[in-house]
């Protein structure tokens, strides 16, 4: 037996009326009728009486009813008691992130933790740079490379696309085919003798290194330069397709793929609250996954 069929069975049991039960469960009437027909078969009883004022439990149906209102009750208990468990978690943890993915993915998510976690205190340090895990300047940090040196517990998080992006005004008369055809654009990036990691040295992996340039360390300067038509410009699809307005150009020509890692000191890996924040974070990145790579 599957259960979501015996959630079903029970939603049905409880309304009666296919449509108006089938709603509340979020399914449509004929996915409500199949999976009960289905349980059914596995127990080999009939469960229901079609009648004029709808579905009617059979003895056999009344008698499931009671068993799995007992199991729904231990289910609920052992909710309660794990939800509370949660509530119990406190502390903080330091997390150290680009700027990029700290402020375009991570801290709109962040009031959803707090909600679930509300004891933990999340310390977001989004900037040009990194922390020292080694040097425990912070509890925890989403790399753009894989640590090689320290005492720390490292995990890839995803792979991201990078593409060439510019508002759509700029290209509604004739968009690029080329990259000859650039030439025209000036190029929106990082500072060179400025950047951080050597995984945001993109450019050189381009033909764009010779386009007149606007400049910044900031990628959320970056970002406003291109929306208002400052040129053309390197994003990941995480922060560019987030608006409508910018538009990406020469995808077979200009596609980057980078990876971000999880990393935590090993003194603190094992413990509740950066278990749980761990595995919220992964939930959230794998649930998202669209937004990363595509």
């Amino acid at each position: 037996m599957n259960w979501d069929d015996m959630r079903l069975f029970l939603g049905l049991a409880r309304n009666g009326r296919v449509a108006i039960a089938a709603k509340g469960l979020g399914v449509d009437p004929t996915t409500l009728i199949r999976r009960v027909k289905k349980l059914e078969d596995s127990l080999n009883c009939k469960l229901f009486e079609l009648t004029k004022k709808g579905y009617v439990l059979t003895t056999q149906g009344s008698e499931l009813v009671r068993y799995i209102e007992k199991a729904e009750h231990y289910f609920l208990e052992a909710q309660n008691e794990l939800s509370d468990e949660r509530s119990h978690l406190a502390g903080t943890i330091r997390v150290s992130v680009s700027e990029g993915f700290g402020s375009w993915f991570l801290a709109p998510l962040l009031p959803e933790f707090k909600r679930l976690y509300p004891g933990i205190c999340i310390e977001l340090v989004a900037t040009s740079g990194f922390l020292n895990l080694n040097k425990r300047e912070a509890d925890m940090a989403i790399l753009l490379e894989k640590p090689s040196k320290g005492l720390l517990v490292t995990q890839k998080l995803t792979d991201y696309s990078l593409y060439l992006y510019t508002h759509q005004s700029l290209v509604e008369t004739r968009k690029p085919q080329t990259l000859q055809d650039l030439s025209q654009f000036n190029l929106v990036s990082y500072v060179p003798d400025l950047v951080y990691a050597p995984q945001l040295k993109f450019i050189e992996e381009t033909a764009l290194a010779q386009l007149s340039a606007l400049r910044s360390t900031s990628i959320n300067a970056q970002y406003q330069m291109l929306i208002n038509g400052a040129g053309v410009g390197i994003l990941p699809t995480f922060i560019a397709e987030a608006n409508e307005g910018l538009v990406r150009l020469l995808d077979d020509d200009i596609h980057i793929k980078r990876t971000f890692w999880l990393a935590t000191h090993k003194e603190t890996h094992s413990q509740a609250r950066f278990q749980a924040f761990t595995k919220w974070l992964i939930e959230k990145v794998t649930a998202n996954q669209s937004r990363f790579m595509h």
